[in-house]
């Protein structure tokens, strides 16, 4: 099974916007918090490596300046979690392919980034999410909703509390 990194997110996220993704279900692209992201990454880090590809994964941002390094871009630190296992993810991957690599999450909005690192037990949660990962997709309906902090904001929230 082909996992992305975006998976990953939506997986630590939320188990229902991961099985609507797997479905590739439009979400909406006229969210402004969506296009307000795809412009702070797009003027962001503008003499690095952007968009890079690693098997299925998406890497915002590579840099090489003595250790090689990927940054994660999010325009704001509110779904902090997710997204450093969706960066531990790309860490976990280039590992395996032989590549040790530093993570950094950044938040140009906000100011502010963080290093991220990939520890033993991280890999073991990872390798655990995998299989709930092809779990939860291979579900016939989507998981429950559960009302969560961040859900007047998801792309996919029509879909949820309509």
């Amino acid at each position: 099974m082909r996992i992305t990194g975006v998976m990953v997110q939506y997986y630590f996220t939320c188990k229902r916007e991961l099985w609507f993704f797997s479905r590739n279900l439009n979400f909406d692209f006229e969210n402004d918090d969506m296009l307000i992201g795809r412009l702070i990454h797009g003027e962001s880090y503008e003499r690095d490596w952007k968009e890079v590809f690693l098997g299925d994964a998406r890497l915002d941002v590579v840099r090489r300046r003595g250790k090689l390094r990927v940054i994660e871009v999010k325009k704001s630190s509110r779904l902090e979690e997710p997204a450093k296992w969706q960066l531990k993810y790309y860490l976990y991957l280039l590992r395996n392919a032989g590549v040790e690599a530093e993570g950094i999450i950044s938040y140009p909005e906000e100011g502010k980034s963080e290093r991220v690192d990939l520890t033993e037990s991280d890999i073991e949660t990872l390798e655990s999410a995998f299989k709930d990962i092809e779990r939860v997709i291979s579900l016939e309906r989507p998981p429950k909703a559960e009302k969560k902090p961040y859900c007047r904001r998801c792309a996919y929230r029509d879909f949820c509390w309509v």
